[in-house]
């Protein structure tokens, strides 16, 4: 019978589909990588003589050579073994099914995911609890499930300051850092963090999260009187008020939790003009990355101009 092609970078409902096609059809998973596929080959010319209930679960399709693909398609279409491929290249085949994640910047999308994943373990949760846990794991499904397990664990009816205690903090060290290093002015270590993450990550999705989170902060500054700190109901009545995540907007407020690192009150930095002024900067860095030979000088640049921005008026 044709392969089942699995399309696209969902990993963990990509393992689900397999599982639920293991249970209904009563078959025993065999997982394929390259090392095996001498042994896949056999196993589909002999037919369901003596595997039957097997299902062939090929992982890393995409690094098998030309040759290797066209002989396991070829065997399986004579077999009467089910065989699913994965992979995350586009396909022109009879059985396809897509099963795509959200872009990285495509945060409400992701916020659905998380929420659908929650759901699928039992767990009854808002949506500022779906957003905290994405601000905490970041755009990653594996690590996200493991998350969502650990907290089934615990509760099916997660709070805010329940998830700040149990979902560890993985995305520390990627664009969201960085962007707290920039709004809190810490160009020393911005620059190098950003050449770090630029080596794996496009400008455009750099910059896209950039101007989400100054628009998190222009709303804070609109939404909120200056004052030197703010108690932890104000925290979560601006977090509901503005559908921003409640981790980053005690950050934003400077609001440090137990154990956490001492954090910047952005309040008695910013204004409504300075936050306008980095939000047409970005709007032009937009356009810019989008079209220029060197995006990455673009950013690194930017940054500099940041610096001028939050020094006026300091």
């Amino acid at each position: 019978m044709p392969a089942l092609f699995l399309v696209g970078n969902a990993k963990v409902l990509k393992d689900e589909y397999v599982k639920e096609i293991c249970e209904k059809k009563k078959l025993r998973r065999m997982k394929v990588s390259i090392e095996e596929k001498e042994a896949a080959f056999s196993l589909l010319s002999q037919g369901d003589l003596f595997f039957g209930d097997v299902l062939l679960d090929i992982v890393d399709f995409d690094d098998w050579k030309k040759d290797e693909r066209k002989k396991l398609l070829q065997l399986a279409e004579t077999a009467k073994i089910d065989v699913i491929v994965r992979t995350e290249e586009s396909i022109k085949a009879k059985d396809v099914l897509v099963l795509a994640l959200p872009k990285p910047w495509e945060q409400d999308k992701w916020t659905d995911y998380v929420l659908e994943r929650l759901k699928k373990h039992g767990i009854s949760a808002s949506r500022s609890v779906a957003e905290l846990i994405l601000e905490r794991v970041g755009p990653n499904d594996e690590l996200i499930e493991r998350e969502i397990e650990k907290l089934a664990c615990v509760t099916n009816q997660p709070t805010e300051e329940l998830v700040e205690q149990i979902i560890s903090l993985h995305s520390r060290g990627d664009i969201e850092e960085l962007c707290f290093k920039v709004s809190m002015g810490n160009f020393e270590e911005a620059h190098p963090l950003l050449s770090t993450i630029l080596k794996n990550t496009e400008a455009v999705v750099v910059v896209s999260v950039l101007a989400r989170h100054f628009l998190d902060l222009y709303k804070l500054v609109l939404f909120l009187e200056r004052r030197e700190s703010y108690p932890w109901p104000v925290i979560k009545k601006a977090s509901e008020s503005l559908g921003i995540g409640l981790g980053k907007t005690a950050r934003f407020l400077g609001f440090s939790f137990k154990g956490g690192d001492k954090v910047l009150n952005h309040m008695m930095l910013y204004d409504t003009e300075k936050v306008e002024k980095i939000l047409d900067r970005l709007y032009w860095l937009d356009l810019t990355v989008k079209s220029t030979t060197t995006p990455n000088l673009a950013i690194h640049s930017f940054l500099d101009q940041l610096r001028q921005i939050i020094g006026e008026g300091a």
